[in-house]
């Protein structure tokens, strides 16, 4: 039984899926424990912001109560007793409290909660885009990883028919015993490159898969190519568009405001409020002396002022001053650190562009070597020595290339990063 339990859950079918870029991308907005917890966020600030709202509504209560007495007092007005109540009493009670005029600080209250909404909104929002950014930058870094390993596999197989024509040779007496021995200690030591490109490769796979929210043990095959762009990019501006859209600017302007409008509650702080309310009475018994019920309504007006609080109000003020510089100060900060953040990411993207282009006019001028000196050695021309070489050069011509290659597209998603550019 126990043999027939672990064929069946290793025999359990394993999820498969193809994803394409924009398929993996749209699959990890929805899947990323750190979007849900954006997400959850946003609707925490959602609600708060509902509470605030609740501050400008009027309150209603209602109240009611029973009460049974054993003992009634009794006085004598002319020889006849009067009882001063009732064994049973009843009260029932709607009360309506409403803030009329509190100098905009209710309103400024649930104003900030608001701007703290946008800010949850526009948070979740930098999050889906730092998601975006970073599936992209890994679906094209496990596709050049995929080369890689292929690319591995391949020279390691071309070692090896190199090794059996070496050794063809040897038999016939045609090369010495050291370059037999030469060409197995080259196929040996691609055997421990071959290992760290798989492994290499098996560790980005389960990074992202993480990254889209999978789980570890299902299959992904990755659909796509990978196109070279020379895209258009003018310094100037990437950062004018960076100041404009960058999340992050956005939410700091928020901030101002919300640290504005905590200096003006702040400020009004010692005025008094005003508040207006009524109260339905509906109570048996109802009167003096009688047991009928009766109702009443009563309105009230009243204010609530604080006279002194130990300059507690005086020094909240100061600090909502000083929150308002600290704020202007941390916008200029922000606007000079995205300003070298792209800075970086354009010069990164030209340096990787150059480089994708040099590696592949590299790669051209390799392969035409090997292919003259696969010839040659054939022929008898050329050495062991000289063949290995060439061949290990290939190699890390196209190794280069790819290196060159997944740079690229980090740089690409590096710019579109820091720019803060949807798509």
């Amino acid at each position: 039984m126990h043999f027939l339990m672990i064929l069946l859950v290793n025999s359990a079918p394993v999820d498969t899926m193809r994803l394409t870029l924009w398929e993996a991308i749209d699959h990890a907005l929805r899947h990323n424990p750190e979007v849900r917890q954006y997400e959850i966020a946003y609707a925490k600030a959602a609600v708060q912001t509902g509470q605030a709202r609740s501050a400008l509504y009027p309150s209603v209560t209602a109240t009611g109560a029973y009460v049974y007495m054993t003992d009634i007092a009794v006085i004598q007005f002319d020889s006849i007793p009067i009882p001063m109540g009732r064994n049973e009493n009843w009260n029932f009670k709607l009360s309506l409290q409403q803030v009329i005029f509190a100098w905009g600080k209710i309103h400024n209250a649930y104003r900030i909660s608001d701007l703290n909404r946008e800010i949850a909104a526009l948070a979740l929002m930098r999050k889906q885009q730092e998601v975006r950014y970073a599936v992209s930058e890994a679906f094209y870094g496990l596709l050049v990883m995929e080369r890689m390993v292929q690319l591995s596999r391949e020279s390691q197989d071309q070692l090896r028919r190199h090794e059996m024509s070496v050794e063809k040779r040897y038999k016939a007496g045609l090369v010495p015993q050291f370059d037999l021995m030469r060409a197995r200690v080259q196929v040996s030591n691609l055997k421990p490159l071959v290992i760290q490109a798989e492994n290499g490769h098996r560790l980005a796979r389960e990074g992202f898969k993480m990254l889209l929210g999978l789980d570890l043990h299902a299959e992904v095959y990755l659909e796509g190519d990978l196109p070279l762009d020379e895209h258009e990019f003018d310094l100037a501006a990437l950062t004018e568009y960076a100041h404009q859209n960058r999340i992050e600017i956005m939410n700091l302007k928020k901030a101002l405001k919300i640290v504005d409008l905590g200096q003006q509650i702040a400020g009004r702080s010692n005025l008094p409020t005003l508040f207006a309310g009524a109260t339905y009475d509906y109570t048996k018994p109802f009167g003096f002396g009688g047991n009928e019920w009766g109702s009443n309504i009563i309105f009230n007006l009243g204010f609530q002022w604080s006279l002194f609080s130990g300059y507690g109000n005086y020094y909240k003020y100061k600090e909502a001053t000083l929150q308002a510089k600290e704020a202007g100060l941390a916008y200029d900060n922000l606007e000079k650190a995205i300003a070298l953040e792209v800075k970086q990411a354009f010069l990164n993207y030209r340096a990787a562009y150059e480089s994708v282009i040099a590696a592949r006019e590299n790669i051209g001028q390799a392969e035409e070597v090997f292919r003259l000196i696969d010839t040659r050695y054939k022929s008898g021309l050329a050495t062991n020595l000289e063949f290995m070489d060439v061949q290990l050069a290939a190699m890390q011509a196209q190794t280069n290339y790819l290196s060159a290659l997944k740079d690229y597209y980090t740089a690409v998603a590096a710019i579109n990063k820091a720019i803060g550019k949807e798509k």
